[in-house]
C-alpha cells in the first residue's frame, strides 16, 4: 500500500570549513544541521489556531526527525584555509541545514513529475504528499 512516506536513499554532502581544527566536532555540526535541515523539509511545522494560539507546542504534535529517522551521512570536506581568521577557519554548522529543504523538495518534485507534481510548501508530510498524489491522479 501506498503511504507517501518519504526515504532518503543517499544523502552526501561536502563542506569548505576551511582548516578544521578539531575534524569531531565538525562532523558532529555538519550530522546535528543535516538533520535540521531534514526537519525543516520532512517534519517540522508550526500550526495555528484562528486565535493565534500554537497547536503545535509540544514535541507529541512538533515533530522532529529521530536517530531512527536519520539517514546515513557521507561527509566530505574541502579545504581552503579562510584568510580572515586567525587559524583559517570558517563556519560550519548553517551551511550544513540551509540547502537541504530545497534539495529534498526538488528531488520529490523531480520524482512525481510523471503525475505534474512540483513541492513548493514545506514540510512535506506523508498526509500531503498522498494528498497531492491523489488529487494528481484524478486530473
Amino acid at each position: 500500500p501506498e503511504t507517501a512516506a518519504i526515504r532518503i536513499l543517499r544523502y552526501v554532502t561536502v563542506h569548505d570549513a576551511g582548516t578544521i581544527i578539531n575534524p569531531m566536532i565538525a562532523e558532529g555540526q555538519i550530522y546535528g544541521g543535516a538533520l535540521h535541515g531534514l526537519g525543516g523539509a520532512l517534519y517540522e511545522e508550526l500550526q495555528y489556531d484562528e486565535d493565534g494560539q500554537c497547536l503545535t507546542a509540544t514535541f507529541m504534535d512538533y515533530l522532529v526527525p529521530t536517530a531512527c529517522e536519520a539517514p546515513t551521512i557521507e561527509i566530505a570536506h574541502v579545504v581552503s584555509p579562510s584568510p580572515l581568521t586567525p587559524l583559517g577557519s570558517k563556519g560550519l554548522g548553517e551551511s550544513s541545514s540551509m540547502t537541504v529543504p530545497a534539495v529534498v523538495a526538488n528531488a520529490v518534485s523531480d520524482a512525481l513529475a510523471p503525475l505534474g507534481i512540483r513541492i513548493t510548501e514545506l514540510p512535506i508530510t506523508p498526509s500531503k504528499l498522498h494528498a497531492m498524489i491523489q488529487k494528481a491522479r484524478k486530473t
